[in-house]
């Protein structure tokens, strides 16, 4: 098409937020709901614990938003919004690890 720019090949297959970091996407969350936030850090402490390797902020993204949101992650902000520490220490093992078994 003439005047139409294809993206560049680096570009192809990328959402936008798939660039933002880690500290910038925990800052928006923080905005939206300081629970939000404390969830999601509790959900990366576990997942790196758990599953060996820290998570990207493509894939903290992704369990936010895909859906109705990883359920673990979901509960774990639930649980911060409650002040349930019980809670929250349990729901750490209910954390997946995406290809392996969780340690």
């Amino acid at each position: 098409m003439p005047g139409h720019q294809a993206k560049p090949p680096a570009a192809q297959g990328t959402q936008p937020s798939d660039h933002v970091p880690l500290a910038d996407y925990l800052a928006l969350l923080r905005q939206i709901a300081p629970a939000a936030e404390a969830g999601a850090r509790d959900y990366l402490a576990a997942f790196a614990r758990r599953c060996g390797r820290p998570l990207t902020p493509a894939e903290l993204r992704r369990a936010m938003a895909d859906g109705d949101g990883d359920p673990a992650l979901v509960a774990l902000i639930r649980a911060n919004h409650l002040g349930d520490t019980a809670g929250r220490e349990q729901l750490v093992g209910q954390i997946r690890c995406p290809g392996k078994a969780a340690r």
